[in-house]
């Protein structure tokens, strides 16, 4: 056998292992850059959270259908329902998906790859097919 293997049921036990407490995404505005070693926690982003306003709160929205599930016979995926915020009025760059579990751990920040923008309407954050999280 070539190269090395972890079993895709360990690779399932550490994405149980990051789906502890409930995740909420929270969306940040495009003044925040990534910093590796400091964006950690949630805490860590909150100056670049979009502010209370046009049907978003601060902290964001508690995701719904968060699961794990083989995507083939060696890798795991961690999904969710996407997230809408109905009625809403806001420009977000980014999202941050958090568990609420303290220290409050951010589990991924996703790019839209520019400012997206919703006056009155629906704001969607359609999750990729592939999952939110892939451990290959």
């Amino acid at each position: 056998m070539a190269g090395s293997v972890i079993p895709k049921e360990v690779k399932a036990e550490l994405a149980d292992l990051l789906m502890t407490g409930t995740w909420k995404v929270a969306l940040l505005d495009n003044g925040f850059v990534y910093a590796t070693g400091t964006h950690v926690n949630y805490t860590d982003v909150v100056g670049d959270e979009l502010a209370a306003a046009g049907n978003y709160t601060t902290g964001g929205e508690t995701m719904t259908g968060v699961a794990r599930s083989y995507v083939d016979t060696t890798n795991v995926k961690i999904d969710a329902t996407d997230t809408q915020w109905l009625i809403a009025t806001f420009t977000a760059r980014y999202a941050c998906v958090y568990s609420t579990t303290a220290p409050y751990k951010i589990r991924a920040i996703y790019d839209f790859g520019g400012d997206k923008s919703v006056t009155g309407g629906t704001f969607t954050i359609q999750w990729n097919s592939s999952g939110l999280i892939k451990i290959s």
